[in-house]
């Protein structure tokens, strides 16, 4: 019988969850889904000095935002200690780990002579050349001290990586690992804190995780964390290394100093730019994946459905930031016009705009207008603003070419009472858009003259959605309160 398939995600919460764990976390969360399995969720916060309860809770609202369920967890490592310990005490018993009492000067040293003497600068085993009296004096006398693994002499480790490389790279020359540390500092009465590659290998191990999908930066973890799996004696996963997301030809990190704040790299701040969850799994789907058909343009759904580990890519990907609002745009374009409603509310609301002026209908309409031109919820708003604000200015270029226009106050007046002697069955884009056209026929004037003045008078703008439809949302009272309130500002500029 197969075994069945169970992932992870397991962040550190020493800052805001961002795009490239997220492109870790649907990777695992696809291939669980896919293959019937289980994802599991871990936080990672042993660091004690970095790791903040705000982070942790900012992950887990990231995940849920995303619709990335899973099926345990949240575990929390800091609540897992003793088990570590216990683990810990395992290898000691079996003789795989040793305590070492170096300074960081000392290691520095140690570094250092080994590169003027052009060698490997792994650690040279002093401390596991101590008598076991000396060793434990140090430690009763309360000294601080580490746990190092002790790596095998001879052979080599092989890592089961399905991606990065053919098997034959991937077997690594234990000589060349040398004794890694798997504790933080500690002394006999206040133990160091288990490290990354320690308890990620114990936890892994206890929660049965058979493919961890996970950024190419671990790969030289892995044949550590391989030997320690073998120590316990452990069935080993499968891992999957994706290749790192790039931008601007280097990494892209927080970090950068060429970092750029109207593009951040967290989750929680693309989500209040206006980001949706489907359109940035689409987009970061194919950092690292393709649809066999090369399809770009997809719903989470479908990535799930066409999702396979022989389609992932080796190369690093660029991070395109016009690839991303395309993509989002696409995603805001396919909403119903009723969810477009819901989701823009908070924004609108952010902005001062009063929502109560108008019915769910109209606030429909109003998104019907604006989502082949909006790329992001966030510009919403401001694209929509003159519905809630009527102009008390207009744009410069539209007064000099309309309003200074012979016949704008004329045009202004007319339209005014047209549009007031219609009847409330007549408010419907339809019929305004043909009585507009009879009115502009009417005036014998041509409508590339009469549009932009009407226009201009009820948006404050020279571009809109069409005529017909933004009258059809204000009204007739407050279309033609616009259209007087244009021709009083043409009079004062007068």
């Amino acid at each position: 019988m197969a075994k069945q398939v169970r992932t992870r995600f397991a962040p550190s919460p020493t800052g805001s969850l961002h795009l490239g764990g997220v492109r870790t976390a649907f990777f695992n969360w696809l291939y669980a889904r896919q293959n019937g399995g289980v994802f599991v969720l871990r936080i990672e916060d042993t660091d004690a000095e970095r790791s903040t309860e705000e982070s942790s809770k900012g992950i887990i609202e990231s995940m849920k935002w995303l619709g990335l369920d899973w099926d345990e967890g949240p575990f929390y490592q800091s609540q897992r200690l003793d088990i570590y310990f216990e683990h810990l005490k395992k290898l000691a018993d079996k003789g795989a780990i040793y305590p070492a009492f170096d300074t960081p000067d000392e290691l520095e040293a140690m570094r250092e002579e080994a590169r003027r003497a052009k060698k490997n600068p792994i650690y040279d085993r002093r401390a596991l050349r101590l008598s076991k009296d000396e060793v434990q004096h140090r430690i009763d006398s309360g000294e601080e001290f580490v746990w190092r693994f002790k790596v095998p002499d001879e052979g080599y480790t092989e890592i089961p990586e399905l991606l990065m490389g053919t098997q034959d790279e991937h077997k690594i020359l234990n000589s060349t690992i040398g004794d890694f540390i798997i504790t933080r500092p500690g002394t006999k009465d206040k133990p160091g804190m288990p490290l990354y590659n320690f308890a990620c290998v114990v936890d892994d191990a206890l929660m049965k995780i058979t493919h961890v999908f996970r950024g190419m930066e671990h790969l030289p973890n892995t044949p550590k964390q391989v030997l320690m799996y073998n120590a316990f004696g452990y069935e080993v996963p499968q891992f999957i290394h994706m290749p790192i997301i790039m931008k601007n030809n280097k990494k892209m990190s927080k970090r950068d100093p060429d970092y750029d704040p109207r593009f951040p790299v967290s989750i929680l701040e693309r989500r209040d730019l206006g980001y949706l969850p489907e359109a940035t799994l689409n987009f970061l789907a194919l950092l690292g994946w393709s649809h066999p058909e090369s399809q770009e343009l997809l719903t989470p759904e479908e990535i799930l459905k066409t999702f396979s580990v022989d389609r992932l890519n080796k190369a690093n990907p660029n991070f395109d930031e016009d690839k991303y609002m395309h993509t989002n745009a696409w995603h805001l374009k396919n909403k119903s016009d009723a969810e477009l409603v819901s989701l823009t509310k908070p924004f609108m609301e952010k902005a001062g705009l009063n929502l109560s002026m108008y019915d769910e209908k109209n606030l429909e309409r109003m998104m019907a207008m604006e989502k082949e031109r909006c790329h992001t919820l966030a510009q919403f708003p401001e694209a929509l603003s003159y519905f809630f604000v009527a102009p008390s200015t207009y744009e410069e270029k539209g007064v000099e070419k309309s309003f200074k226009n012979e016949n704008a106050d004329k045009i202004l007046e007319s339209a005014a009472d047209m549009i007031l002697g219609l009847a409330d069955s007549d408010m419907v884009k339809e019929t305004i858009d043909a009585r507009l056209a009879a009115f502009v026929e009417a005036s014998g004037i041509k409508y590339g003259i009469v549009g932009p003045i009407l226009r201009l008078a009820l948006t404050g703008r020279t571009r809109s959605p069409g005529l017909h439809e933004v009258i059809e949302v204000l009204g007739k009272d407050e279309t033609a309160a616009r259209l007087q309130a244009a021709r009083k500002f043409i009079k004062d500029l007068a």
